[in-house]
């Protein structure tokens, strides 16, 4: 069996992908997996210290842009999809299964219009243009919130985002602290909002210091030494890093996680069941991440600050209100307990291979 995945560009469509590339080897050994990316995207990079082949073509998206960049964008999109045509006659995979994202969407498509098995997955709450496009075209739309009816209608399967089996064996691995432990990352550029919000509240949270523990990501271009010495200087104890490579250490010594809220973290906090704090990145395209927070923050699994309200005070005392309060946290859990678990890429993989008549 040949399946290509179709997910480059950000982490947040290249990992999901990578997950369930480890599942389906789990469960068919002899299945050949061909991920497809474009050349700007990060999945070279990545994907070059594993044994998956890539394939790249040519895609521009078309959010964003304005007259003139949206007509040439469209004119690749158009090239493109003869590209794919060449690619999925040379590959003859049986399944195609896109994450979402630009580069996902001229595959998808002419995989559909070559009558083969197609599959994509929504990880945001609300859909990206290149899912709303493909909810013609595809066979199954696979979400990661409930109640994505409204927008795919009876495509649609709510199964939860994959997540890297790393990550899972990783926070397995993790060893528990004593204190409780608040995980703060902004994504590896780091966050100023955030890292200037925790460092504020340090003054107000003195009087826990014997009882909480920081882990901070606060991204390449922090000056560590000062953070470090911030820390030092409120008496509370914390481990500073520019950039964190095995997230799944820190999730599974986590209590409380504070972050932004693209799909990809918020698969991982509904997975690991982590109580979160989310601060919405007020720029993401189509306000995804508000939308992304919001609707997990309905579900009761986080609470929101919108990034205009992350002052050091305010802050403090959101933290202080979860840090002492073990039965809102453990409410948030079971919440999020109902959203997938850490079984979502299981229950995709074995979706998409009973769907093609192969019961596992």
């Amino acid at each position: 069996m040949k399946i290509l995945l179709a997910c480059g560009g950000t982490g947040g469509h290249l990992f999901p992908g990578i997950a369930l590339a480890e599942v389906f080897r789990e469960k068919l050994k002899d299945v050949e997996i061909v991920f497809v990316g474009t050349p700007r995207g990060l999945e070279k990079e990545v994907l070059s210290k594993t044994d998956w082949r890539l394939q790249m073509i040519a895609v521009s998206s078309l959010a964003d842009k304005k007259s003139f960049g949206k007509i040439s964008a469209a004119l690749q999109v158009l090239r493109s999809l003869g590209s794919c045509f060449k690619l999925l006659r040379q590959e003859k995979p049986d399944l195609v299964i896109g994450i979402g994202g630009y580069a996902a969407g001229p595959v998808v498509m002419m995989a559909s219009l070559m009558g083969k098995k197609t599959i994509s997955l929504e990880p945001n709450a609300v859909p990206g243009m290149t899912n709303r496009i493909l909810k013609i075209f595809v066979n199954k739309m696979v979400t990661a919130y409930p109640g994505m009816e409204k927008y795919f209608g009876k495509k649609t399967l709510f199964l939860g985002v994959p997540i890297r089996k790393s990550i899972l064996e990783d926070v397995a691995q993790s060893v528990p602290m004593l204190k409780k432990v608040v995980f703060a990352f902004g994504g590896s550029q780091g966050s100023k909002t955030i890292n200037d919000a925790i460092l504020g509240s340090l003054f107000y949270l003195q009087d826990m210091k014997d009882k909480i523990h920081f882990i901070h990501q606060v991204g390449k271009h922090a000056n560590v030494e000062t953070i470090e010495k911030a820390y030092r200087d409120s008496g509370i104890s914390a481990e500073v890093y520019p950039f964190i490579e095995r997230m799944g250490l820190c999730y599974g010594k986590a209590d409380l996680v504070i972050a932004r809220s693209g799909a990809n973290t918020l698969a991982e906090l509904i997975s690991l069941k982590k109580p979160s704090l989310l601060v919405p990145y007020p720029f993401s395209a189509g306000h995804h991440q508000e939308a992304n927070a919001r609707s997990l923050e309905q579900e009761g699994g986080a609470r929101v600050i919108p990034d205009a309200e992350m002052g050091g005070q305010h802050l403090a005392r959101e933290i202080r209100r979860m840090i002492t309060s073990p039965y809102l946290m453990e409410e948030m859990q079971e919440n999020l307990s109902r959203l997938g678990g850490g079984q979502a890429t299981t229950k995709i993989v074995e979706a998409c291979l009973n769907g093609m008549g192969m019961n596992v």
